[in-house]
């Protein structure tokens, strides 16, 4: 079940990174203009950062499960 969960985390989590724009005026200034360009790379960002803490939470506890058994 874990197993699966950081499966899809980590899928999720290479999608983002594809999605975010290195550059934070990649897009033109004109949509920066109405807000959208900046609001959707701060949620990008976010979710990206939530799901890294989740990534390599799991990593860890997934780890030390199999160093006990």
């Amino acid at each position: 079940m874990l197993h699966n969960l950081w499966i899809i985390t980590s899928i999720l989590l290479i999608l983002f990174i594809i999605m975010h724009n290195p550059k934070s005026q990649g897009l033109g200034a004109q949509n920066q203009v109405f807000g959208v360009t900046r609001s959707a790379e701060e949620n990008i960002n976010k979710i990206t950062w939530f799901l890294t803490c989740i990534f390599f939470t799991l990593a860890i506890y997934l780890s030390s499960l199999n160093k006990l058994i």
